[in-house]
């Protein structure tokens, strides 16, 4: 019983992760001006995002209270869950701040710089294949999405690096999305450095250890 309990409370943390995916497809179409998502529906997906949360934190505590005959890796799993489906619901908040931020710019008319939405679409695969190391327990690839996160970092070294070195050189309307745009660079590279705290919880859920850091960049991704 207390496996198909865990194996329901998974597939709700899946389904929201899928929700997750498909908001960050529309920001990353946002940015890119292809016409395919637009705010309402990364607002809207946040509302059912943050409700699919909540109920999957109740469901786990609701597991936790009776936690007889649980192996490690149970309660590993349940506890995991819960930061997890936290975290998805970190991302859906940050890329909805970036969609308005597109929704600002194509009003202005002012370009989006093509970091932004490149910064985008990696963020997307990442989480696709958050999702399929969850619901594989496959340890080597959630290794795979850390190394993944080095390209979000890079996008984000250089557009940032850009962005405030033509700012003291643009009109008002200029440099206010400029500005905007820096926070969105921060917003991106936060997301992909969840997507990595993402892969490391996995990992520890389906070793029982913690991932090694190869650097002090992903050691502050863990506790992101």
């Amino acid at each position: 019983m207390k496996s198909e309990e865990l194996t329901l409370i998974k597939e709700d943390v899946l389904s929201m992760g899928r929700k997750v995916a498909r908001t960050v497809e529309a920001m990353t179409s946002m940015l890119r001006k292809d016409g395919k998502g637009t705010l309402e529906f990364v607002e809207a997906q946040e509302d059912e995002i943050n409700s699919a949360c909540q109920n999957i934190e109740e469901k786990c505590l609701d597991f936790l209270c009776d936690k007889d005959s649980m192996d490690s890796k149970t309660v590993r799993s349940v506890v995991s869950i819960i930061i997890i489906a936290t975290k998805l619901e970190r991302m859906a908040d940050h890329a909805n701040r970036v969609a308005k931020v597109a929704v600002w710019a194509q009003e202005e008319e002012m370009e989006v710089p093509r970091e932004l939405a490149e910064m985008a679409a990696i963020i997307h695969r990442m989480v696709n294949d958050t999702l399929l190391v969850f619901l594989t327990d496959a340890a080597d690839k959630a290794e795979e999405i850390v190394h993944t996160d080095n390209n979000v970092d890079y996008l984000h070294d250089v557009l940032s690096k850009r962005l405030l070195s033509d700012l003291g050189n643009q009109d008002g309307p200029g440099a206010q999305m400029a500005a905007q745009f820096l926070f969105c660079t921060r917003f991106l590279e936060r997301m992909g450095d969840t997507a990595c705290s993402i892969a490391k919880r996995i990992y520890f859920i389906a070793t029982g250890t913690r991932m090694k850091s190869s650097s002090s960049k992903v050691a502050r991704g863990a506790n992101e």
